[in-house]
């Protein structure tokens, strides 16, 4: 905010005030550029905010033809979005906390203190209108992908159970041409919920309503579920899939479902970039944390590539530049939930050699 210049409109009947304003920004501000307009009544304000943009609204609340407090209404139903910070004649506490209840950002008093405040008062303004906005714009938001992720799962849920009915033949026999489309159809219906389910994982973190149940857990038990869970689609490519674990390790203090879903999607990264080798699970002790890294046989990540490996929505190209399928997010989901655990995750590759990506999860509470 310190290289743009801010646009004020100050609405203010007295000359003096408006000059004294203009000085003092003049004076007090180095890296910051202004404009300033300004009005000499309500009237006039209300009509320069329809016309012109403004960052910020110096506003004195006993105009000639103002009413008080409910100015401040009347200006946000003009323009809801601008910030207003009250100029008032008076040093009356109760008139300013008023007039912050009603929507003002802040109030300054006239006098000799606006020398000292009236800069970084109106800097503040304009953060906390902003910071607010950006928040009632992240909740909409959230609220909107949470209500269409649910009302997707409804019919995908459908459809699943009824295609489990058709390919276990209790609506009658299918033939083997008939059971592979199927089969194709209901990994493309588990790919979808998939999604669905990293965009509400996604959604949660940004608000900060991911719950966490930390417990003392075993790192290799998850590492064995993981193994065997993941073994079938590792053998349909043609893989293997094998775990080098550190039998000594003691407990450490983790959520053992986020920490499950988290390798799931390090070792299904692993099976979409590797065309043929080992997938290899292994874990260790490092100081006072456990070490966690899934290695595999790829063709690896290009070492300009890296930085981005772990932000949302990024898709690395594979060897041929085409990308993958997905929606960018779990890695970026990865690196939250270890993040919450007060852990690390990193990556080390070498173009077309393979990729590891490790992480760190604290031992013990």
């Amino acid at each position: 905010m310190d290289t743009k210049v801010i646009n004020i409109l100050m609405v203010d009947d007295n000359p003096v005030d408006c000059l004294l304003v203009k000085w003092v920004l003049e004076k007090s501000s180095q890296t910051t550029g202004f404009t300033i307009e300004t009005a000499e009544s309500l009237a006039d304000g209300l009509a320069c905010l329809k016309r012109h943009s403004f960052d910020l609204m110096l506003l004195d609340l006993h105009l000639p033809d103002s009413q008080g407090i409910e100015t401040l209404q009347e200006t946000h139903s003009v323009n809801p979005n601008i910030p207003i910070v009250v100029l008032t004649g008076l040093n009356d506490e109760r008139t300013g906390l008023e007039a912050i209840r009603e929507g003002a950002e802040d109030y300054i008093v006239k006098g000799k203190s606006l020398k000292y405040i009236l800069l970084r008062t109106i800097r503040y303004a304009i953060e906390r209108k902003q910071t607010r906005k950006l928040r009632e714009e992240t909740e909409v938001k959230s609220r909107f992908i949470s209500s269409v992720s649910h009302e997707l799962r409804t019919p995908l849920s459908a459809m699943k159970e009824g295609l489990a009915i058709v390919l276990n033949g209790e609506a009658g026999e299918i033939n083997d041409k008939q059971h592979k489309f199927l089969d194709i159809t209901k990994r493309n219906i588990d790919r979808l919920g998939r999604l669905i389910d990293d965009v509400l994982d996604f959604q949660k973190i940004e608000a900060g309503k991911m719950e966490f149940d930390m417990q003392e857990n075993d790192i290799n038990e998850v590492v064995r579920e993981i193994q065997k869970t993941m073994s079938p689609l590792v053998n349909e490519k043609g893989l293997t899939i094998s775990a080098v674990l550190d039998e000594s390790l003691p407990l450490a203090s983790f959520d053992a479902d986020k920490i499950i879903q988290v390798l799931t999607n390090l070792v299904d990264n692993a099976i979409k970039f590797t065309k043929k080798g080992d997938i290899i699970i292994a874990t260790s002790k490092s100081n006072s944390s456990v070490h966690i890294s899934v290695q595999d046989t790829g063709h690896g990540i290009k070492k300009e590539d890296l930085p981005r490996l772990f932000y949302e929505f990024e898709q690395l190209s594979d060897v041929n530049n085409r990308k993958t399928g997905g929606t960018g997010l779990g890695l970026a989901i990865s690196r939250q939930i270890i993040k919450e655990h007060n852990g690390r995750i990193w990556a080390e590759s070498e173009f077309g050699k393979g990729t590891t990506i490790n992480f760190m999860l604290p031992i013990g509470k």
